[in-house]
């Protein structure tokens, strides 16, 4: 093995043991994800880093049933290298154990943001005397829109992909579940504009905190 690689290894073993001491930390979960793209760049496996390979369903908290919950989810899940699937109505997230944790937690970051806010802009235009039709769903497809731009440039340039493992145990799952694959649609075409722009804005810059680079 090339000098470099042994380094390269090296950094990935630190940087999986910062993350497994509280993957609920921004930090540490910034130190896994490093990880994984770093993984990703110099083709290094799971076997190895010696990486304890482990999987988990994370089911996620969120307030009501609003339908663009699995648009988020959709939009997380493959991005933090899972799958998603809705149980009873909630969001679950699976994959390898540290990264459905991860998973779990933008999710829910995510969806408690684009709720308040589009509820604040709602209760805002009643207050006005202005119609407050279709102002949370236009906030909420413009939020989802710049979510999946950003998280989308994100991992293509970190090279994030999901592992094989996970897509096989992903369908194993799927076929004792009896889950069904269902493609998920957002309409602009009602959309208020101004809204619509505030929630793509807010899309683009909610993840701000949960940079990758953060973990140098």
């Amino acid at each position: 093995m090339e000098n470099t690689d042994v380094k390269t290894i090296d950094k990935i073993k630190k940087l999986l043991a910062l993350g497994e001491h509280n993957p609920n930390d921004h930090e540490a979960q910034a130190a896994i994800l490093k990880a994984h793209a770093l993984m990703a760049e110099h083709g290094i496996s799971a076997v190895d880093t010696d990486e304890d390979i482990s999987y988990s369903t994370e089911s996620c908290e969120h307030k009501g049933d609003r339908k663009f919950r699995r648009n988020l989810a959709a939009i997380i899940a493959p991005n933090f290298r899972c799958h998603y699937y809705l149980s009873n109505g909630w969001v679950t997230i699976f994959g390898r154990s540290s990264d459905a944790k991860i998973a779990k937690e933008a999710f829910e970051y995510a969806y408690v943001y684009a709720y308040r806010e589009s509820n604040r802009l709602y209760a805002q235009y009643r207050k006005r005397g202005l119609n407050a039709h279709g102002i949370v769903n236009s906030y909420a497809i413009g939020f989802v829109c710049g979510l999946k731009e950003k998280l989308d440039a994100q991992s293509t340039a970190l090279m994030v992909i999901t592992p094989p493992d996970v897509h096989s145990e992903y369908d194993k799952l799927g076929q004792t579940l009896g889950l069904r694959k269902s493609k998920i649609r957002l309409s602009t075409s009602r959309a208020n504009r101004a809204v619509y722009d505030q929630g793509l804005a807010d899309g683009r810059s909610v993840m701000n905190g949960r940079k990758l680079e953060s973990a140098g």
